[in-house]
């Protein structure tokens, strides 16, 4: 049957090869690495619009295209190797085409590295140990932070630093040079290293020194201890955890420790060691005086290193200083001890017992004075079983004395700081100070309301500041103010607490008023002009009151115009200086009466002379302003009126008659007039004259 096939399909090819054209026949492959898959796709072309129908696949080169069908295939070969692949081709106008080819297959290399363990610190070196069967590796790709990709380093070869212990996972990427790739991973251990230190006890030379070492491993367990004690640079002077040695002289010793851990990991310190020797303690001081303090020298040496100092004074007291000064409260011996220590814990010792002589307790008493007297002082020092020698004072006012029981006199009032210094005879001393007092003399001071120089009448009221106990005035008053009124020294006197006295004056003067001399009162009649006058006092400083009808009321010598009675009051002043130059003015007064008579003294005027020279134009009645309830009356000499005052009013000039009736002058001549006056019985009768142009002869 197959056969018949194969006949059937010749003989189709030859058919077709009448009508169309089989071009080629063949086939790309992807590359090809042993246990993947390899696409095989067909490239063949036809021609003649001939469709291709089938592919068919020799995989196995048994001749036979039955393995596998399709334009393009994927097939997994199972080892690297050259293959024989065949493809059919078939259109639907041709037989059968089929051509082979060789197919490489690529071996994959194998990929694999060495990792030795290492010590922390140290860095890991990674090795390439991959193979493969034909070909060659390439590249190597790390992934160094398991993060799954290969891309933080490259090379064969490299080293890498994990910096603290642990166990890391790394993975290797090898490619062969036909593109063919294997990847590997493996956990690199990073040992733990050891923390070495030690600690030193007992460096004072003599003693042993102990030397501990102190060391932690985070996993694992240190195995051995090795000392280097010597300088020689070699751990092989003693071994173990803890050991001991005494180093024959003083002096830095570099002294080394070496772990080892349980895997191998080394680590080690050194250290300056300084073996000191032990100071020589000393000191010096002079015997002491009970109360005093006492200076203590320190001598101690062959100190290395620093120092500190305890001091012990006879069990009354400690200190800490180099140097100390201490105050013995108790006479009699006392032991004192001195231990210094030095900072490498070495320490000596010294004893010594100090002498303590008794000190006196001075001390005085003493008078406090008014400045101006003597001050007393009284010595009252308990000598405390001992002798005295001398004393000593110093006055608080730059001088000084000697004796038990000194007097002084102060130049000044203050408070003085006395110091007494007390010796005796084993040479101590004491010291006591007291403030003296010199009272200052109270400086009363008066003050007045007022000042001291006034007019008489007046007064100043005097005070004093301070108040004493007692006060006492000049007077004989107690009080602190008094009222003064008259020309006089003032002194008072005050007594402070403290029993000092002190005074003060001041001059009071009251100036005498000036004396007025002034008009006498006087009687007139309504109308008539009064001249006043007063003299006694300062020409500027008069004043009248009342001011009414007067001229001039600041005048010495005013005129009156009184309509009525009436009484005036005259004040003059007088003006003086006081003793600083600041003015004062006296004033006095007096009294001068008018009494205006309403009597009706008229004064008409017998002559006139209406002639326009302006002189005695008119009739006038002198006062009879005084009374405007009067009515003037003008005859001729046959008695016919020629003026009226309460009707001729074009005939007046001011109120007065001009000589003239209903416009026209009156001729010279003899006129008689009357003046009625209400309230007054009677008239008043006279002539008048008019003479105008009459030349007057002599």
């Amino acid at each position: 049957m197959k056969k018949m096939r194969i006949l059937f399909s010749v003989l189709t090819l030859i058919a077709f090869q009448a009508h169309a054209t089989i071009d080629v026949v063949d086939f790309s492959t992807t590359l090809v690495c042993e246990g993947s898959q390899t696409t095989l796709t067909s490239t063949s072309t036809v021609s003649g619009g001939a469709t291709i129908t089938d592919w068919n696949w020799d995989l196995d080169a048994d001749g036979q295209f039955d393995d596998a069908f399709g334009a393009s295939i994927n097939h997994q070969f199972a080892n690297a190797g050259v293959y024989n692949v065949g493809l059919q081709i078939i259109t639907d106008m041709d037989g059968p085409a089929a051509a082979y080819k060789l197919i490489t297959v690529n071996p994959v290399p194998s990929a694999d590295f060495s990792a030795p363990d290492v010590c922390e610190g140290t860095a890991t070196a990674l090795a390439d140990q991959s193979t493969i069967s034909s070909g060659s590796i390439t590249s190597w790709q790390w992934d160094l932070d398991n993060d799954g990709f290969y891309d933080d380093a490259s090379g064969s070869l490299i080293a890498n630093d994990f910096v603290n212990a642990g166990s890391y996972p790394v993975g290797l990427q090898v490619t062969s040079d036909q593109g063919c790739q294997s990847t590997t991973s493996e956990i690199v251990v990073v040992d733990p290293m050891p923390t070495v230190a030690f600690s030193v006890s007992e460096v004072c030379l003599g003693n042993q020194t102990e030397l501990t070492a102190i060391t932690t491993i985070s996993s694992g367990q240190i195995t051995d201890y090795d000392w280097e004690l010597n300088g020689n640079g070699f751990f092989d002077d003693a071994s173990g955890n803890m050991i001991t040695n005494q180093f024959s002289a003083d002096g830095d010793y570099q002294i080394g420790l070496q772990v080892t851990s349980d895997q191998g990991c080394v680590n080690d310190t050194f250290q300056l060691v300084t073996i000191a020797p032990f100071p020589f303690v000393g000191f010096l001081t002079d015997d002491a005086c009970q109360n005093q303090p006492v200076d203590f020298t320190n001598i101690t040496n062959n100190v290395v290193g620093t120092i500190t100092y305890d001091w012990t004074f006879g069990g009354e007291g400690t200190s800490t200083d180099f140097e100390p000064t201490f105050t013995f409260s108790g006479a009699g011996p006392a032991t004192v001890t001195l231990i210094g220590t030095t900072s490498f814990g070495c320490a000596d010792t010294m004893f010594q017992v100090v002498e303590v002589f008794p000190t006196p307790e001075a001390d005085f008493t003493f008078t406090e004075v008014c400045f101006g007297n003597t001050t007393n002082f009284t010595n009252t020092t308990d000598p405390k079983g001992s002798t005295i020698q001398s004393y000593f004072w110093d006055f608080g006012d730059l001088n000084t004395g000697a004796g038990s029981d000194p007097f002084h006199f102060y130049n000044s009032a203050d408070s003085f700081l006395v110091n007494m210094v007390a010796y005796t005879t084993d040479g101590c001393r004491d010291t006591v100070e007291h403030y003296v007092n010199v009272w200052a003399l109270p400086t009363p001071q008066i003050t007045g309301d007022g000042p001291y120089q006034f007019c008489e009448g007046d007064d100043v009221v005097l005070t004093v500041n301070p108040v004493g106990s007692p006060t006492i005035w000049s007077t004989g008053e107690l009080t602190q103010s008094i009222t003064v009124d008259t020309t006089g020294l003032y002194e008072v006197q005050i007594t402070d607490e403290h029993g000092c006295n002190g005074q003060t004056q001041v001059l009071v003067y009251s100036t005498q008023l000036p004396e007025l001399t002034l008009s006498n009162d006087t009687t007139v009649s309504l109308g008539e002009i009064v001249p006043l006058w007063v003299e006694g006092a300062d020409d500027d400083l008069y004043t009248w009151v009342a001011s009414t009808y007067l001229d001039d009321a600041n005048s010495p010598s005013p005129i009156s115009s009184p309509k009525e009675s009436i009484t005036y009051t005259v004040t003059g002043g007088q003006a003086h200086l006081t003793s600083d130059g600041v003015q004062y003015v006296c004033y006095s007064s007096d009294q001068v009466s008018i009494e205006v008579l309403v009597d009706y003294n008229l004064k008409p005027v017998n002559l006139f002379s209406p002639n326009g020279d302006n002189v005695n134009e008119r009739f006038f009645v002198d006062n009879l302003e005084c009374y405007p309830d009067c009515i003037v009356k003008v005859y001729n000499r046959w008695g016919a009126e020629v003026y009226s005052s309460d009707k001729d009013e074009d005939e007046d000039v001011d109120g007065y008659w001009t000589g003239a009736r209903g416009g026209d002058e009156l001729p010279d001549g003899t006129y008689y007039y009357t003046i009625e006056c209400d309230g007054k019985d009677g008239r008043f009768d006279g002539s008048v004259t008019i003479l105008r142009d009459r030349k007057r002869r002599y």
